[in-house]
């Protein structure tokens, strides 16, 4: 039997783990375990299903035996992927599951920040009724959304906002002029982007060139009643300037559902005294549907590679 280890999970249980996996191997769950000891226990594993524990370059080189490192979830920056392939392990992610969970997610923190709703349920709670300090807001139809990256959950945010009258652009080097065009969004440069967009929404992959792409630089720039919506990565933001730019005026509003340092904490991210920041606790991705759906493609593809078949969602440096 195979031996197959979960760094660690967000689910209620591992079934779809047992029920896809349960007759080639055996499910060890390493729980909260020091990076020594999860070093010990990655040795001996065939194969490692990942959620948000960082893995080391130290503990991929342990690995021993391991044919496949298998992400739950979109992104692989838990991975270094370079010391993974420098040792013939293959990494995989499910790129296409919480598609539809994320875009409602990201238009749920714009149209609660347009229409004043947060602001205005701040209000009422402590017994006021004033419109007036609700303005000014503005009617969808005919705004501009920019988006940074035009991936899966990008393309169908657009879909959502061009139906609600929003002008769509976008930049994503990566993505063809053609591509764009079928979407009926408009390619621009990214300073572009951020200079004429009313509401802007991150859709990028966290990089070493992308970490702190919104800065205090970037944010002024913008527009001064403009919003930034951020369901992707919380290191694309350098959440110091951002929380400056709120309480200075430089910035509208921002809607996070991600943080660079999770969970915040007054000394890391004090968004406690940040005017007009929604964050929300990362739950962009969640549904019970999604989570069931990721859980079974991500066992799916350490199935794969440990019958000697290839994945279907192999990344690639």
């Amino acid at each position: 039997m195979k031996s197959i280890l979960v760094t660690d999970h967000v689910f209620p249980n591992l079934q779809p783990e047992e029920t896809i996996l349960g007759d080639i191997g055996k499910i060890v769950f390493a729980g909260a375990v020091s990076d020594e000891e999860l070093r010990q226990l990655v040795g001996d594993a065939d194969a490692v299903l990942n959620c948000y524990r960082a893995l080391s370059a130290d503990m991929i080189n342990a690995m021993e035996k391991c044919k496949i490192i298998a992400r739950y979830g979109i992104g692989v920056d838990t991975i270094p992927l370079a010391a993974a392939h420098a040792r013939g392990i293959v990494v995989t992610n499910v790129p296409d599951y919480c598609i539809e969970e994320v875009a409602d997610h990201a238009l749920a923190l714009m149209l609660a920040l347009t229409r004043g709703i947060v602001r205005g349920v701040d209000q009422t709670r402590t017994g006021q009724w004033d419109i007036s300090a609700l303005r000014p807001l503005h009617r969808q139809r005919g705004r501009t959304v920019g988006l940074i990256g035009f991936g899966r959950i990008a393309k169908a945010f657009a879909e959502r906002v061009r139906s609600m009258g929003y002008n769509v652009v976008a930049h994503d080097p990566y993505v063809s002029e053609e591509v764009f065009a079928k979407a009926g969004v408009q390619s621009m440069q990214l300073e572009t982007v951020f200079e004429c967009a009313d509401v802007v929404s991150l859709h990028a992959p966290l990089t070493a060139t992308s970490r702190h792409l919104v800065n205090a630089a970037r944010l002024a720039t913008m527009k001064s009643d403009a919003i930034i919506i951020n369901t992707s990565r919380g290191g694309l933001i350098d959440f110091e300037a951002l929380a400056g730019a709120l309480k200075t005026g430089v910035l509208g509003a921002a809607g996070l559902d991600v943080l660079e340092i999770e969970p915040p904490t007054s000394q890391s991210t004090p968004i406690a005294d940040v005017p007009n920041l929604i964050v929300t606790p990362h739950l962009g991705f969640y549904s019970e549907q999604a989570m069931v759906e990721l859980q079974t493609k991500a066992a799916q593809q350490v199935k794969l590679a440990l019958q000697g078949a290839q994945p279907d969602y192999p990344v690639r440096i």
